[in-house]
C-alpha cells in the first residue's frame, strides 16, 4: 500500500535535501505500493480469545481484518488481498486511506461491501509540485536506476516511495506522488474478523509490559 506523502511544496525542497536513496526490488509498482495503507505502519493482527469472529459493527479502536480487491474506473485490478494476504488495521489510527477506513465503520464480521472513493478520499490529487529534480549523486554509485522504477526515499525518520521520472548525466527527477494519485478507486471488501477495542488495548498493554521486562533482563 502506498503511504501518502503529505509535505507541501516548500517543505518538500527542505526535506528532500537530506534524503537517502534506498532501492528495493519489492518496491516495484505492485501490491506493496498500492494497497489501502495510510500513513502509519500496518498493525500486527490480533485474534480474539476464542479464535472466532467477533460480531458487532466495527468502530474506532477495533482491529479489522479484511479481504479486498481494488479496481480502477476502467475495471483494471490494481491490488488484491489474494496476492498480499488479508489486510489488518485499527480503525481510526490512520492505518488506511481515509475513505477505506470510513467505509469499514459499522461493518460486521462476514459482511461484504463495494464502494468507490474519489481521489480526495484515497491517495489525493496529483500534485505537480511533488515532481522534483535532484543531483544524479542521489543515486548511489553502482545502482542502475531506470525511468519508471519505484524507489524508497528516507527523510526525517520516514520512508516514502517515489518514481524515477527522468534522469540524465547530471540530474534525476523524482515523482513523489503515489501512482494512484488523482484516480478514482473502487474496492470490494469482506470483513474476516473484528477484534474489539478493549481486547486490542489489553494485548497492546501486555506487549508493552513484556518489552519492558525484556529490557530489564
Amino acid at each position: 500500500m502506498d503511504k501518502r506523502f503529505t509535505m507541501g511544496r516548500n517543505s518538500t525542497w527542505l526535506g528532500i535535501a537530506g534524503v537517502i536513496l534506498l532501492f528495493s526490488a519489492a518496491l516495484l509498482c505492485g501490491c506493496t505500493s498500492t494497497s489501502p495503507q495510510g500513513t502509519t505502519e500496518q498493525a500486527t493482527p490480533v485474534l480474539s480469545p476464542t479464535g472466532e469472529n467477533v460480531t458487532g459493527g466495527a468502530q474506532d479502536g477495533d482491529m479489522v481484518e479484511v479481504d479486498y480487491v481494488g479496481t480502477l474506473e476502467n475495471g483494471t485490478e490494481f491490488d488484491s488481498s489474494k496476492k498480499t494476504g488479508p489486510f489488518s488495521l485499527i480503525l481510526g489510527s490512520g492505518g488506511a486511506i481515509p475513505g477505506f477506513d470510513k467505509a469499514l465503520h459499522g461493518m460486521k464480521a462476514g459482511e461484504s461491501k463495494k464502494f468507490t472513493l474519489a481521489p480526495d478520499e484515497a491517495y489525493g490529487q496529483y500534485d505537480p509540485a511533488r515532481v522534483v529534480d535532484m543531483p544524479i549523486d542521489f543515486i548511489p554509485k553502482g545502482e542502475n536506476a531506470t525511468v519508471g522504477q519505484r524507489v524508497t526515499l528516507f527523510d526525517g525518520g520516514q520512508l516514502f516511495q517515489a518514481t524515477v521520472k527522468d534522469l540524465n548525466a547530471t540530474n534525476v527527477t523524482f515523482d513523489l506522488n503515489s501512482p494512484l494519485a488523482g484516480k478514482t478507486l473502487t474496492f470490494d471488501v469482506t470483513v474476516r474478523n473484528i477484534t474489539p477495542i478493549d481486547i486490542v488495548s489489553e494485548n497492546q498493554s501486555e506487549q508493552k509490559e513484556n518489552n519492558l521486562s525484556e529490557k530489564k533482563e
